[in-house]
């Protein structure tokens, strides 16, 4: 049979006792702390007793210390005592927590006029006081708090309620949300057709797109392509609907390149993948090596350019050909001092175009201009075919390369 433990709720037929969050022990600069178990804490006062002085309110500790779920100031939580320790857990009715500190903070002044009459009749001097109290501390004190310490103003040091949706549930799911539109979502039947195709979603931040929306307007999925930094594990049939690039309104991309070169491109993204998608990614192996493996074909595929810095070498070891298709732009290797050899045996220093040619025509000049000594003395100047040698010399310049270059 269900019991109350203490008279914090109106209602003895329930075992659930109702307090109102004053303050949260966030680290140890609050006047409440004395050791590292009390963050996480909160001063609470009872639903049916707001004359307590501050000095005297009660804390309560996480349900689960290793899952803390913190609440605000003003939240509306449930209070459970064992063995003599206060326990919390939040009230949730919204997600975002914004429907229900407001709800609080509207029953309490429903229930408790004249502390709202109270608050109006604050000196400047208890005003300042608060201001003081709020500097030495660090913990919010409202300036509207009355006499008795209600402190009704504000959800804490840096909170603003907003527009966090709950996510829709599927059968059996498994899901963490946070009011911050954080989640991880373990799930076997988020597909179109609910067919059973476990999945993992851990997802940061609700996209920009549905927070515009109320947070009464109804739930939401999460959407890969628009949420903020997702991790997708996927299997069986459940198809990723993954769009690379940033999309708009109407589900177009602002990525422009196509995978050319890849092939073959899946035509469905499904089975045993995994998503990490991000605007900005970024790998580290700090003092140990990074590799990669694939079965299959792997690409990289991007609207930008590729660069690759590197204080040792690089070696490229490959079973088949090699294609560079550069679409008419050039290919550049800089070598300064340094050689390069093409092939591995029997290798010959290359030659250079523009000296050939122009030794070839000292050559051709030199042919030109022969003279022979006979019994009957000096031939005459050049060989009979001289015009020949012209018109070969006039040719020199077709053995240089039009577009290729070497040192």
């Amino acid at each position: 049979m269900a019991r109350t433990t203490d008279n914090f709720t109106n209602n003895s037929k329930t075992a659930v006792n109702y307090a109102v969050v004053y303050s949260v022990i966030l680290d140890n600069t609050h006047p409440r702390y004395n050791n590292p178990s009390d963050i996480g804490a909160v001063e609470f006062r009872k639903w049916d007793d707001f004359n307590t002085p501050e000095e005297k309110l009660p804390l309560a500790y996480p349900s689960n210390k290793n899952f803390i779920d913190l609440p605000l100031k003003n939240e509306k939580v449930e209070i459970r005592t064992i063995e003599g320790v206060h326990c919390y857990s939040r009230y949730i009715k919204d997600v975002s927590g914004n429907k229900n500190i407001s709800s609080a903070v509207n029953e309490i002044m429903a229930r408790f006029g004249n502390v709202t009459d109270e608050r109006k009749d604050i000196s400047e001097r208890d005003k300042a006081n608060h201001f003081a109290n709020v500097s030495e501390t660090q913990i919010p004190r409202s300036t509207l708090d009355g006499p008795t310490g209600t402190n009704h103003n504000g959800y804490g040091r840096l909170f603003v309620p907003a527009n966090i949706h709950h996510l829709s549930l599927n059968d059996g799911d498994t899901l963490i949300e946070s009011r911050f539109g954080q989640s991880i979502r373990l799930s076997a039947y988020n597909n179109p057709n609910r067919a059973f195709a476990p999945t993992i979603i851990i997802r940061n931040r609700e996209a920009s797109s549905t927070q515009i929306f109320s947070a009464k307007s109804g739930s939401i999925t999460e959407d890969i392509n628009r949420d903020g930094s997702i991790i997708f594990l996927g299997s069986g049939e459940h198809v990723l609907p993954f769009i690379p690039g940033t999309i708009d309104e109407k589900g177009g991309t602002d990525f422009a390149q196509t995978p050319n070169s890849f092939k073959p491109y899946p035509t469905e993204l499904k089975g045993d993948q995994m998503l990490l998608s991000s605007g900005r990614i970024i790998l580290s192996a700090k003092n140990a090596e990074m590799m990669f493996y694939s079965k299959g074909n792997y690409g990289f595929i991007s609207d930008a350019g590729m660069s690759i810095d590197n204080k040792g070498g690089i070696n490229v070891n490959v079973g088949e050909d090699i294609h560079v298709v550069t679409n008419n732009r050039n290919v550049n290797i800089v070598s300064g001092n340094g050689s390069i050899f093409l092939g591995s045996k029997d290798l010959e220093p290359m030659v250079k175009g523009q000296k050939l040619v122009e030794i070839l025509a000292e050559l051709i000049d030199q042919i030109g201009s022969m003279i022979f000594l006979t019994p009957s003395g000096p031939s005459a100047e050049g060989p009979k075919n001289l015009p020949e040698f012209g018109k070969i010399k006039s040719k020199l310049n077709d053995i240089l390369s039009k577009i290729n270059q070497t040192a």
